[in-house]
Formats: structure tokens, C-alpha cells, sequence
């Protein structure tokens, strides 16, 4: 697992993954993007979604929007590298119950 992010609801958050930091090896690049996925204990309405993602040869990110106050979340990338490798890193992230985040 990789870090903990707190997002308000009602705003959009960009999580971004350098995959230099310990995952590729030196000359490896990201190749693609193999996605993003969420996953929460309770699923619901208005649960959190990945509305963009992009990456460039050292990173990943997406953005993300929604999720229901209080929930905590699962999100993990996934990444191709220029040597065949499949990487994922994971963070949790949770939705702030108050107006502050």
C-alpha cells in the first residue's frame, strides 16, 4: 500500500503514482495504463469514481470524484512496463464526513 488521501465529496481529487519510487528499474518505462479500481466494504450510491486517468513513462494518476462521507476505500493502479512488468500500488482513501479536507 502506498498512502492514505482524504477527499470531500463534493470535490474532485488527482492521486498521482511515481512509479520511480521503487517500482521501476533503472532505463524501465510505464507503457500503459492498465486502470484503476475501487473497492469499499459497502457499496452504494454515489460511491467514489475514477473520472480521468492518464500516465507518461515515470507516472500515473487519476481523478477521482464523489463517495459517500465517512466511506473508506480501496483504489489501486495498475501499470505495464517497457520490460513486460505489471506493477500495482494501492492507497486508501477516505471520504471527510465534514466540510473540511
Amino acid at each position: 500500500m502506498s498512502g492514505y488521501l482524504l477527499k470531500r465529496a463534493d470535490r474532485d481529487a488527482t492521486f498521482a503514482i511515481d512509479w520511480r519510487q521503487g517500482y521501476l528499474a533503472p532505463g524501465e518505462t510505464v507503457t500503459a495504463d492498465l486502470g484503476w479500481s475501487i473497492q469499499t466494504r459497502e457499496p452504494g450510491q454515489g460511491d467514489l469514481g475514477v473520472t480521468g486517468q492518464h500516465h507518461d513513462p515515470a507516472r500515473s494518476w487519476a481523478r477521482f470524484a464523489g463517495g459517500v462521507p465517512g466511506r473508506v476505500y480501496l483504489v489501486a493502479g495498475r501499470v505495464e512496463t517497457s520490460a513486460g512488468r505489471t506493477l500495482e500500488r494501492a492507497v486508501v482513501v477516505r471520504i471527510a464526513l465534514g466540510a473540511r479536507a
